[in-house]
């Protein structure tokens, strides 16, 4: 395929917003320097490719685009080989995929003139500092008020939403209500979970509260809501196939593999 001639001209300068001053160079920024001749393959295609992308795709872009996605998927590949292997304490796996996402976005001409990665580029940068002792304020704790409960975090609702789903795929594979509260909070205990708050188990009340968290909240706005509606259509999606007995366990090897994906220190001690 015969490539576009590049342009004599130079290319934009980014401007900072509301003609501001140029934003400081982060560390992160600042330690993207020219490839030099041994740079990693990606990092020597991005400086060949950065801001040369139309946001609408044609024919003569794909092969640039192709090279872009195929970068940005092994580096992501790679951030979560590390993730699982150093688990969610481990800040480097989450640096590297937070880079390869803002590199893949800055290879479009608009979002690098208009700085559409800083947001991103900057919370790597507040990772880059605490790794160097430093605590910048977008990861500085909020204080709350006192009193109440605190909010349940991302990943907790993701798993209450995604085991309410198989509680009800497991009810569609014959199982009865009771026995499929049971059966999802046997699965969870097995695999080390423990209810956010409190202590002790996760038990089969425990699973029917998440099951009626998720009914009430009709209008799917929340993440645990909309983990449900998304693992009950793939759910019943890839089990229809299946005679209802293997059907349920497929349901609970599913939940399963996502909990350990998810939560890789649980594997660890399992």
């Amino acid at each position: 395929m015969n490539t576009r001639k590049r342009s004599s001209r130079r290319a934009p300068r980014r401007k900072a917003r509301g003609g501001a001053s140029p934003l400081k160079r982060s560390p992160v920024a600042a330690s993207l320097r020219p490839a030099a001749p041994d740079s990693p393959p990606f990092l020597e295609f991005w400086h060949r490719a950065k801001g040369t992308l139309p946001e609408k795709i044609e024919k003569a872009d794909l092969r640039t685009l192709n090279l872009g996605l195929g970068f940005l998927f092994d580096r992501l590949r790679q951030a979560h080989a590390l993730f699982e292997q150093e688990g969610d304490s481990d800040r480097q796996s989450i640096f590297s995929a937070l880079g390869a996402c803002w590199s893949f976005i800055t290879l479009f001409g608009g979002p690098f003139v208009e700085n559409l990665d800083v947001p991103i580029m900057r919370l790597q940068d507040a990772l880059w500092m605490l790794d160097h002792g430093q605590t910048t304020p977008m990861l500085k704790p909020v204080r709350r008020r006192r009193g109440g409960r605190g909010p349940s975090s991302q990943t907790y609702a993701s798993l209450r939403g995604h085991a309410a789903a198989t509680v009800q795929l497991l009810r569609q594979a014959g199982l009865a209500r009771d026995d499929a509260h049971k059966a999802v909070a046997t699965q969870l205990r097995q695999l080390g979970v423990q209810p956010q708050r409190g202590s002790g188990t996760v038990t089969a009340t425990t699973v029917r509260n998440w099951c009626n968290e998720v009914a009430e909240d009709v209008g799917r706005h929340g993440t645990a809501a909309m983990m449900y509606e998304h693992k009950l259509a793939r759910g019943q999606a890839m089990l229809s196939a299946f005679p209802k007995d293997q059907a349920r366990q497929c349901a609970l090897e599913e939940l399963t593999y996502w909990i350990r994906t998810l939560l890789p220190e649980l594997r660890k001690s399992t």
